[in-house]
């Protein structure tokens, strides 16, 4: 009895784990685990991709159509979403979504976990090759998808000069762009001059646009340069920025002798864009002057005017050149002069001859003697031998007579 007992109690233990077993082997397969397995989720890559049909999640093998903006490139055609395969990444084994991609030559590719797909450009132009020169633009050129590269022109024409006085020559160069990479040149251009620069898909489809400056360019010489007999000054004609903007002046002036044409100083001067007259220093009598006149630019001084003119003299096809001031004050000088030169002879002359004649009552005086010793002269002198007979003795000296003041008494 004991032993049926003991088998029963076992089995009936034994049962509900049986039961539990049997109900785990025949349960139906999760359909969320099903449903991951079947399908792909939206891939997270470019933003510019564009998927078609647009959705959340895709079904298994279900292709969908990849495209891009104009003058960019998807690197597939066609994806296709082929469910959950196991992988083992880190030494873990991980269940991932699986792509397959189609090229344009219909190629099938596996795309790895770790691709990005990205819209590309069909044909790329580096930065760092891109080469401005005053005449020409220079850039260098790489087809990102060769296949596509059969049919792109390359362009380059003018777009606006820098200032309205200029001319400028229309210019219009065009190339097609063959091979997988190359050199695109544009050429002959004008200097600080705006052109387009423009690579495209044939028929419409631009791959690559700029606006590009070309560089300066030293101006050429101011056409006219002449000394104003009126102002005395140094003038020129205004040069416009059309090989570049104009900053300024310079002025080289060199002085010599007017005799044998020896150096005797030099100077240089420079003045601002907006200046087109000059001041020269006081000139110096006998000195010849050689004067230049240049535009400047970002790349340097241009082309010179010249003009030689003499102090004084004119010069072959200039007017007389300015008095320089201490030429001026020369004659200013000679002019107070020679009047005061005068004045002081004369007064030096005039005491002169004051002096020499006597004064009005000496000659009032004179003239009451001259008769007087005129007529007596002789009988004065024979009283003067009576009178010394009787006053004086033999031999001793006749007294001298009295002086012309007494006899006026």
């Amino acid at each position: 009895m004991a032993l049926p007992a003991l088998a029963l109690t076992f089995f009936l233990a034994l049962a509900p784990l049986l039961l539990a077993q049997g109900q785990k082997n025949h349960s139906p397969v999760n359909p969320w685990v099903h449903q991951e397995a079947e399908t792909c989720q939206k891939p997270q890559w470019d933003f510019r991709l564009q998927l078609a049909p647009e959705q959340e999640s895709y079904r298994k093998n279900e292709e969908v159509i990849l495209s891009c903006p104009k003058g960019f490139q998807p690197p597939f055609t066609h994806i296709k979403c082929t469910g959950k395969v196991l992988s083992v990444i880190n030494g873990k084994p991980i269940h991932r979504e699986a792509w397959t991609g189609k090229d344009s030559r219909g190629s099938v590719i596996n795309i790895q976990p770790k691709f990005r797909a990205q819209c590309l450009g069909v044909l790329q132009v580096v930065p760092e090759t891109l080469k401005v020169f005053s005449t020409s633009i220079k850039l260098n050129w790489t087809c990102m998808l060769p296949h596509m590269c059969q049919h792109i022109r390359a362009r380059c024409q003018l777009e606006q000069h820098s200032s309205s006085n200029c001319e400028a020559e229309e210019v219009k160069v065009e190339d097609i762009l063959q091979g997988q990479e190359g050199m695109f040149t544009c050429s002959p251009l004008q200097p600080f001059t705006v052109y387009s620069v423009t690579i495209s898909l044939l028929p419409s489809t631009i791959l690559y646009t700029r606006l590009i400056r070309t560089k300066e360019m030293v101006p050429d010489k101011p056409e006219q340069l002449w000394l104003d007999p009126d102002r005395g000054s140094l003038r020129w004609s205004s040069l416009p920025s059309c090989k570049g903007e104009i900053i300024g002046y310079q002025l080289n002036i060199t002085t010599m002798r007017a005799e044998d044409g020896s150096f005797l100083e030099f100077s240089q001067v420079f003045v601002n864009q907006s200046v087109s007259e000059y001041m020269p220093p006081h000139q110096t009598a006998g000195s010849k002057y050689l004067v230049t006149v240049q535009g400047l630019t970002a790349a340097g001084a241009g082309a010179a005017s010249q003009l030689e003119f003499q102090t004084y003299v004119l010069v072959s096809g200039q007017p007389v050149g300015p008095w320089p001031g201490s030429a001026v004050t020369v004659v200013v000088v000679m002019v107070l002069l020679i009047p005061l030169s005068a004045g002081i002879i004369w007064f030096v002359l005039f005491r002169k001859k004051k002096a020499a004649l006597p004064s009005k009552a000496e000659e009032d005086h004179y003239t009451e003697l001259q008769p007087y010793e005129n007529v007596h002269g002789d009988n004065y002198e024979t009283l003067l031998e009576k009178d010394a007979g009787k006053s004086g003795r033999a031999g001793e000296p006749f007294p001298k007579p009295l002086p012309v003041q007494e006899s006026q008494q």
